[in-house]
C-alpha cells in the first residue's frame, strides 16, 4: 500500500478534521485570488489605456478638478463637461513640435436613454483631422452621402449595430460604424461629428426634455500629436506658457494619476491579504497542530515499529497537500465566479475600464496562487509535526490518552 493511498483513506475516515482543516485554506485562496487579480487587472487595464490613447498631449482648461474628470473620461467614459474655445486649435497647430490637432467636445447624454441604460458619454470630434477614435473602428464605416451629419460612432459596450437609428436629445442618428473593444473609456461612448453636435444643441432647447446646453464654438479638449523627436515635457511647458488659460496632460500622467487614485484601495487590499493571511495560517497551525495531538500514539506506534521519521513527515505532507489542493481550488473558483460577476460593478466602483487581467493572465496567476496557497498551508502543517516528532515513541504513546 502506497503512502497516497494511506493518506486518501485517512482524510475519508476523518472527514470533519479534514473539513476543518481545510476551512481556513478556502478562506485564504479566496482572498488571495480577489486582491491578486483586482491589483493586476487595474494595472494591466491602466497601462493599456495609456497605450492606447492616440495622442502624446491632451489640452484641457486650468484646474486640478477638471484634470481629475478628464482623466476619468479617458479611463473610464464617465461623462464630463468643461470647455476652451475652439479658435485656439490654430494657434496649437501652428506652435513648433505640434504635428497634429484634433479636437473632441464633451456632453452628457439622457440617462437610460432608448439605445442603452445608464449614462454614457455623448462626444463631438472631428472626422477629418481625427486619429484618436476612427482607427478603433472595426470595420469600415458605412457609405454615406457627402452633406451626412446626422451618423455616430459607437464603442463597444453601446449595444448598436451599424444601419441602427437612435434618438438622441429629439434628433434622430444612425449609426455609421462600432468601435473595436478598446478596455477604456470609447467603449461607452457615442461620437458624432462636430458639426452635428452644434445642430443637436440648438435642437435640443425645443425637441428635448433636458435642452443639452454646450457654449458655441468651444470644445473640451485639444489631442495633440507631437512630430519625431521632440521633448513632450518641454512642449507642455511651453504650450502652457503661452496660453496660460490651458493645462497640458501627457499621456503617461493618466495613468499615474489614475493610480494615485487607487493607491488607498490597493493599500487596504494589501492590508485585508496580510491579516487574512496571518489569520488563515494561525487557524491552520491550530487545526493541524491539535489533529497532531490526537494522533500521537499513531505516529508513536509508527516510530515504534522502526517508521523513519521523514516517512511520517511525508505521509503528513502529503495529507495536507491534499486537503489545501482541493480547498484552494474551491476557494479559487469561488473568488473568481465573484469576480466576474460583478465585474463591472467592480470596475466602475474603482474608476478602471476593466478590474480584471486577459483570460490568459487569468489563468496563469490561478494556477500560481493555487500552488503558492498549497505550499502555505503544507508548510503551516508541518511546523507542529516536526514538534511532534521530536518526542520519543514511548513518550508519545503513553501520551496519546492525556487531555
Amino acid at each position: 500500500m502506497n503512502q497516497w493511498t494511506i493518506v486518501s483513506r485517512q482524510i475519508r475516515r476523518n472527514g470533519l478534521r479534514s473539513l476543518l482543516m481545510g476551512a481556513a485554506v478556502v478562506l485564504f485562496a479566496a482572498v488571495l485570488v480577489t486582491v491578486t487579480l483586482l491589483g493586476v487587472g487595474i494595472n494591466q487595464s491602466i497601462r493599456q489605456t495609456v497605450n492606447r490613447l492616440g495622442a502624446d498631449l491632451m489640452v484641457v482648461p486650468q484646474g486640478e478638478e477638471i484634470a481629475a474628470h478628464f482623466n476619468d473620461a479617458l479611463v473610464t467614459g464617465r461623462p464630463a463637461a468643461f470647455y476652451l474655445p475652439r479658435a485656439l486649435e490654430t494657434s496649437l497647430a501652428a506652435h513648433a513640435g505640434v504635428a497634429q490637432v484634433s479636437t473632441q467636445t464633451f456632453a452628457q447624454t439622457l440617462t437610460n436613454a432608448r439605445c442603452c441604460a445608464g449614462s454614457f458619454f455623448l462626444v463631438g470630434f472631428d472626422r477629418g483631422s481625427d486619429f484618436t477614435v476612427q482607427p478603433w473602428l472595426s470595420e469600415p464605416m458605412l457609405e454615406l452621402p457627402d452633406d451626412a451629419l446626422n451618423w455616430i460612432l459607437v464603442g463597444d459596450r453601446i449595444l448598436l449595430k451599424p444601419g441602427e437609428s437612435v434618438d438622441l436629445y429629439g434628433s434622430t442618428f444612425r449609426v455609421a460604424g462600432v468601435l473595436a473593444p478598446t478596455g477604456m473609456g470609447m467603449d461607452w461612448s457615442i461620437y458624432l461629428p462636430h458639426s452635428a453636435l452644434d445642430r443637436l444643441v440648438e435642437h435640443s432647447i425645443s425637441a428635448a426634455e433636458s435642452p443639452l446646453r454646450i457654449p458655441a464654438r468651444h470644445v473640451s479638449a485639444f489631442f495633440i500629436r507631437a512630430a519625431e523627436g521632440v521633448d513632450l515635457i518641454d512642449l507642455a511647458e511651453e504650450l502652457e506658457r503661452d496660453h496660460p488659460s490651458i493645462q497640458v496632460v501627457l499621456s503617461s500622467s493618466v495613468g499615474k494619476r489614475a493610480r494615485s487614485q487607487l493607491a488607498l484601495t490597493a493599500a487596504v487590499s494589501l492590508i485585508l491579504l496580510a491579516v487574512v493571511w496571518l489569520v488563515a495560517a494561525l487557524l491552520s497551525g491550530v487545526v493541524f497542530s491539535q489533529a497532531i495531538r490526537e494522533r500521537r500514539g499513531e505516529f508513536g506506534l509508527f516510530l515504534a515499529k522502526g517508521a523513519r521519521r521523514g516517512f511520517i513527515l511525508a505521509l503528513l505532507a502529503k495529507e495536507a497537500l491534499l486537503i489545501s489542493l482541493s480547498a484552494c481550488l474551491v476557494g479559487a473558483a469561488f473568488a473568481l465566479l465573484v469576480l466576474l460577476s460583478f465585474r463591472q460593478l467592480l470596475s466602475g466602483t474603482l474608476g478602471v475600464p476593466d478590474c480584471l487581467p486577459g483570460p490568459l493572465s487569468i489563468a496563469l496567476l490561478m494556477v500560481a496562487l493555487v500552488a503558492l496557497g498549497s505550499l502555505n498551508a503544507v508548510l503551516c502543517s508541518l511546523v507542529p509535526a516536526i514538534s511532534m516528532l521530536r518526542t520519543e515513541p514511548y513518550e508519545a504513546i503513553k501520551g496519546t490518552g492525556k487531555k
